[in-house]
């Protein structure tokens, strides 16, 4: 075979190449993409909402591009994967904003291109429209629900620390403002000793825990309002031999072994696979036109020892976001 037929054939190779490339791209894309952006992934508290919302995408003819940060305080990822998103041309943004102010604007942005938005566990002071919904959890419920259960556990009586609270994010003080109305109201006697503002990382609430046990004030229970604060609460009680001893309640579930073994008495978890099922409903209304200034709600549930391992808390915790065969 000559050179010429050689490059002849070569470029014939490299252009059904091409096409066939082209076309599995257009089947790619052969329905509508909704862009599912959470504060990160790879945790218990944001894979559910992934099963939920692939759940619903898939009854009604929606494909989903899921990503999110390394780390669930990079808020200038998340919002470069909401430009990305829009420059793709995807027909619809799910997002968990990591904070709340930073994000009205990249939010506007998208709202002002006709672009379906659908946010998910916290308030951004936006008010709802026919474009812009939102998919929260009950934080008012959620911190009674902590509360009451610090009121149970120490028997109405005692001296506690708040830690993780975020001022950052609306739905963090929502459920640390109510937390602390529930305990006046209910149980006066138990005090507030310590409110620690939280850190961005693990290992950073871990050592700023750690220096609160260090000082040897009194403490019989924490209550740690975020993912980060009650991962870092709980190691800094197990390096100092505390856990199970000073009392832990955490929100957002991530840690599930120490539950079942006592280190920490409980959590209070966002229900994220109900949240993405609605959010994706919400979006497909949007997409349909059927859209409206909706807001909803979903309750939190206490996970504990005693139930950890139920079908509820199972269901809350689903992971299978692919199809099933």
């Amino acid at each position: 075979m000559s050179r010429r037929v050689v490059r002849v054939f070569s470029r014939a190779c490299h252009a059904l190449f091409l096409l066939a490339v082209l076309a599995a791209a257009a089947c790619r894309h052969e329905h509508p993409v909704i862009a599912v952006i959470p504060r990160t992934c790879g945790t218990a508290l944001w894979e559910p909402e992934h099963a939920g919302a692939a759940a619903v995408a898939r009854q009604r003819g929606l494909d989903i591009y899921w990503n999110a940060p390394m780390r669930d305080d990079d808020i200038q990822a998340q919002i470069a994967l909401i430009e990305k998103s829009v420059s793709r041309g995807y027909a619809g943004i799910i997002v968990s904003p990591i904070e709340t102010l930073p994000m009205r604007t990249p939010i506007r942005r998208v709202l002002a291109k006709g672009i379906p938005v659908v946010v998910v566990g916290t308030k951004l002071g936006i008010d709802p429209g026919p474009d812009l919904t939102y998919v929260l959890s009950d934080e008012r419920a959620a911190g009674e629900m902590a509360a009451r259960r610090i009121g149970s556990i120490l028997d109405g009586k005692g001296s506690i620390a708040i830690l993780g609270i975020n001022p950052q994010l609306m739905s963090n003080l929502e459920r640390e403002r109510n937390l602390e109305a529930t305990l006046t109201r209910e149980f006066p006697g138990i005090h507030i000793a310590v409110r620690q503002f939280g850190l961005s990382s693990v290992p950073q609430e871990q050592e700023a825990a750690e220096e609160l046990l260090a000082k040897g004030q009194k403490i019989d229970a924490i209550v740690a309002l975020s993912l980060a604060s009650t991962r870092g609460a709980y190691y800094a009680l197990a390096e100092f031999g505390k856990a199970g001893v000073i009392k832990l309640v955490g929100f957002d579930q991530d840690l599930i072994p120490p539950i079942r073994n006592g280190g920490i008495d409980s959590v209070v978890a966002q229900n994220t696979y109900a949240m993405g099922q609605l959010a994706m409903d919400l979006m497909d209304r949007e997409l349909h036109g059927k859209g409206s200034a909706t807001v909803l709600e979903v309750p939190p549930v206490l996970m504990t020892r005693e139930n950890v391992d139920s079908a509820q808390i199972r269901q809350i915790l689903n992971l299978a976001w692919w199809p099933p065969r």
